[in-house]
C-alpha cells in the first residue's frame, strides 16, 4: 500500500487523479505498478495516457506480461476498483484485489461497494487515501463552484473532507508522500479517530 499512495501522490502532483495500484507477488514484492494517467500528460502512462482507459489498475495490469501467472498476484489500488478495472482483473486472472478507500466519486454517485471487492479496515490510509483523491478532484474543477464529488463527500466523508479543506490551495509542493504526510500526520489521526467513531456509531 505504500507503493500505491506514493503512485497516487506522484499523480497528485502531476495534477491528475490520485489513484496508485500496483501488481505483487505473494512475498510482497511489486511486480508491476500504475497510477492513473486519465488526466494528465505526465511523464510514463503508455498507450493509454490520457484516454478514459488509463486508470491505475489498468496501467498495472498493463505492466504485467502474458506469461506471468497471475493468479498468484494481488492486485492493490488505493481506491476501490470500478467495474471495468474489477472485471479486467478477473479476465486476466488476478488471484486477489485489494483496495484501501472507498472511491469518493463511487460514494458521491451511489456506486461504492459495487465492484464486490472487500476493502482494508485502515482507518489513517483510508484518510490519506480520500484526502488526494479530492484535492485532486478539486484542483481540476473549473469555475467557482464546488465539484459535486467533493459537495456529497461532505455528508457521507466530513472528517476527510474536512482535513481536504485544511489544505493549503492548489497542488502540493513536496517531493514525496512521505515528505508531505509528515506535516499532517497528527491531523490525519485525528481524523481517523474521528471516522473510525462515526462509522462504529
Amino acid at each position: 500500500m505504500r507503493r500505491c499512495l506514493a503512485l497516487a501522490y506522484e499523480a497528485l502532483a502531476a495534477g491528475g487523479l490520485a489513484v496508485g495500484s500496483v501488481l505483487t507477488d505473494p512475498t510482497g514484492m511489486v511486480r508491476a505498478e500504475g497510477r492513473n494517467h486519465a488526466y494528465d500528460d505526465g511523464p510514463g502512462g503508455g498507450p493509454l495516457r490520457g484516454s478514459p482507459l488509463a486508470h491505475a489498475e489498468m496501467n498495472a495490469l498493463g505492466a504485467a506480461r502474458t506469461d506471468w501467472d497471475l493468479s498468484v498476484l494481488t492486485l492493490w489500488s488505493t481506491q476501490e476498483p470500478c467495474h471495468m478495472c474489477t472485471a479486467a482483473a478477473a479476465f486476466t486472472g488476478v488471484g486477489e484485489v485489494r483496495y484501501l478507500a472507498p472511491d469518493p466519486w463511487a460514494l458521491a454517485s451511489g456506486n461504492d461497494g459495487s465492484s464486490g471487492v472487500a476493502g482494508m479496515d485502515q482507518q489513517p490510509w483510508l484518510v490519506v487515501a480520500n484526502t488526494m483523491f479530492l484535492r485532486s478532484v478539486s484542483v481540476a474543477a473549473e469555475g467557482t463552484e464546488e465539484p459535486a464529488t467533493l459537495a456529497r463527500c461532505r455528508e457521507l466523508e466530513p472528517e476527510t473532507v474536512g482535513l481536504h479543506d485544511a489544505l493549503p490551495p492548489g497542488l502540493p509542493v513536496a517531493r514525496s508522500v512521505e515528505e508531505w504526510l509528515a506535516s499532517l500526520w497528527h491531523a490525519i489521526g485525528d481524523a481517523a479517530t474521528a471516522r473510525r467513531l462515526r462509522v462504529e456509531r
